[in-house]
């Protein structure tokens, strides 16, 4: 297990009763419901980072219409023959 780090930190009032109120309700302490809410951050940065990237790569290549048009045929012919 890795070690703990003892940290101190200032919040709002409202926030750190919104803070309280939410790990009271989930059971948990401070110190995983901060590490939770690190963990989700981290996770949305990375879901933010991937869509960056598809993004730029869309722009980079954009869909063809042709190409597109053709694979939705071959991919009727494939679904068509039944079978399932």
């Amino acid at each position: 297990m890795r070690a703990s780090v003892k940290i101190a930190i200032s919040l709002p009032g409202e926030e750190f009763k919104e803070l309280e109120a939410n790990r009271d309700k989930e059971g948990i302490s401070r110190s995983k419901f901060i590490l939770q809410a690190l963990k989700f951050w981290k996770e949305e940065k990375e879901k933010e980072r991937l869509i960056r990237i598809y993004e730029e790569g869309y722009r980079n290549t954009p869909e063809n219409l042709r190409k597109l048009e053709a694979w939705e045929k071959a991919s009727l012919s494939v679904f068509n023959k039944g079978g399932w």
